[in-house]
């Protein structure tokens, strides 16, 4: 799995089964649990709201949100 930023693809298999958070095109956190992961993009104070989401393990499918 890969993440394209600024038509540059950037391998996510370091952050397997991990939540990942990002803003615009670079990662800001990550962590394999949710809340502390909300915790220290909180504690960052970042100016903008992060993106976040779970890279799935390599024996895992893709992951599909919807929104209703």
């Amino acid at each position: 799995m890969s993440l394209k930023l600024n038509k540059k693809q950037q391998g996510l298999e370091k952050y397997s089964g991990e939540w990942v958070a990002f803003i615009g095109n670079k990662i800001v956190a990550h962590d394999k649990n949710l809340e502390n992961l909300m915790k220290e993009i909180e504690k960052r104070n970042l100016r903008k709201d992060a993106s976040i989401f779970l890279v799935p393990r390599k024996d895992e499918g893709p992951y599909i949100l919807i929104m209703p």
